[in-house]
């Protein structure tokens, strides 16, 4: 059936359901969608009417019954906080050097490595700083340890990273691709519609994702923190060793951390409800259910036995015979370490945010309802939200109305100071007295 690019903005990005994860762009024979400076998918050229576009467009339909058939060949759970999964490891490359560049164990990058040097893929999508502003993220098709190793630790803004299928496209070979569940959900609807490309994919590693913020967001937390963006040679969200926290790399080499690194995850949860992109609000996928590979941070701490010493470490949730192949090889080979985990032993910390996600999501759909606005189709029921789904999301209901302008500049400049620290310490305090993470 022919469809206009009018039809995946009528339906999608005009009832605000785009995920901008760059698949339409990817996928686009004639090459003719872009972005705008909010990373929206925009017409720059004329429209042949294939319809790829929409029909691979996660935004607004992921049939996850159907998915689960299709990559796993099982029945869709929707109970099943972690999604189907055959084995969880904790691992990490060989290479200490790549270990510790990581965001938690560089195993992702420790494993393209490897992939790459042995042949076994031409290349890797993954999201790189831009090299016309180093301060933002692009997608990047890395043929080179070099372009993988740049690449390294996680980034929070939103990047349509999967544009880069375009040059997959022109290019002879196999690929791996590093992608959020959003795109994941995208790359899987490609098989149907255009299988050729599809084949070039011979690995999809998924990240574990709770939220990811507009492109503003970590330019405004250079802001607060007195940083020019004229001064910025690299950004780092998870810069500066374990757990990491928002850094700055000078071009007079000099280093500044806009914030106390042990504060991170309070800054880092602030950002996501000051500026998490809206359709985030609306996924149900934390743990990136559809990739061979799901990886997400390891908190050895909240392991009581031997895992408690496994500092530095990558968790990774293994879903498919393909995944299980590229460990095995990779171990094999003398490229990684990993240690498995007996039975569903996942962090607790992981399966709260999960639920927390999902939570959200049931917030947001009966939000959007109450609005007569469109909301995605999952193809199983969500539930209603409850009083407790509501009473649960009141740190996002209520920094929501702080989402304009200078709301924003006042929190920013809140927890970028002296008295964001130490409502970050009284925040830490709370969680010790009333979290319970450490019965893996």
């Amino acid at each position: 059936m022919k469809k206009h690019f009018s039809e995946l903005h009528d339906t999608v990005i005009a009832q605000g359901l785009c995920a901008r994860c760059g698949v339409c762009a990817g996928i686009c024979p004639a090459g003719v969608i872009d972005f705008n400076a909010e990373y929206f998918p925009v017409l720059k050229g004329e429209c042949i009417s294939c319809g790829f576009c929409s029909r691979c467009c996660p935004g607004a339909d992921v049939n996850f019954p159907a998915l689960s058939r299709a990559v796993n060949d099982t029945r869709y759970d929707p109970g099943d906080l972690e999604g189907y999964t055959e084995n969880n490891f904790v691992g990490h490359p060989l290479d200490n050097e790549v270990r510790y560049a990581g965001a938690s164990g560089g195993l992702v990058t420790g494993l393209l490595t490897y992939l790459l040097e042995t042949g076994k893929i031409d290349g890797a999508v993954v999201v790189g700083p831009d090299p016309d502003h180093p301060y933002r993220t692009k997608g990047v098709l890395a043929t080179t340890v070099e372009d993988i190793k740049k690449a390294a630790q996680s980034k929070y803004c939103v990047t349509p990273s999967m544009e880069v299928l375009q040059k997959i496209r022109k290019k002879k070979g196999k690929f791996a691709i590093v992608a959020l569940p959003c795109q994941i959900h995208g790359l899987r609807k490609i098989a149907e519609v255009d299988p050729k490309l599809s084949g070039k994919i011979a690995c999809i590693f998924g990240l574990y994702c709770t939220c990811t913020m507009n492109p503003e967001g970590h330019l405004e937390a250079m802001q607060a923190a007195g940083v020019k963006k004229e001064d910025v040679a690299r950004f780092d969200f998870r810069g500066g060793g374990w757990p990491g926290g928002m850094h700055v790399v000078n071009k007079n080499k000099s280093t500044t951390a806009l914030h106390v690194q042990e504060a991170f995850g309070t800054v880092i949860n602030v950002m996501f409800r000051l500026f998490g992109a809206k359709r985030c609000y609306l996924c149900i996928d934390g743990l990136a259910e559809y990739a061979d590979l799901s990886f997400g941070d390891f908190w050895a701490f909240d392991y009581p036995d031997e895992y408690s010493k496994l500092e530095r470490c990558t968790l990774v949730s293994q879903r498919t015979p393909q995944g299980l192949k590229i460990l095995r090889d990779a171990e094999a080979d003398g490229a990684v370490i990993l240690h498995h985990l007996p039975g569903k032993r996942v962090s607790k910390r992981i399966l709260a945010m999960v639920q927390a996600k999902r939570t959200r999501a049931r917030v947001y759909f009966r939000a959007r309802k109450r609005k007569n606005q469109l909301v995605p189709d999952y193809h199983f029921p969500i539930p209603d939200a409850t009083f407790h789904d509501k009473k649960k999301n009141v740190s996002y209901a209520l920094l929501g109305k702080f989402r304009g302008p200078l709301g924003r500049k006042i929190i920013m400049a809140i927890l970028f100071s002296p008295i964001g620290s130490f409502l970050h310490k009284l925040n830490r305090k709370r969680q010790k007295t009333f979290s319970d993470y450490h019965d893996n």
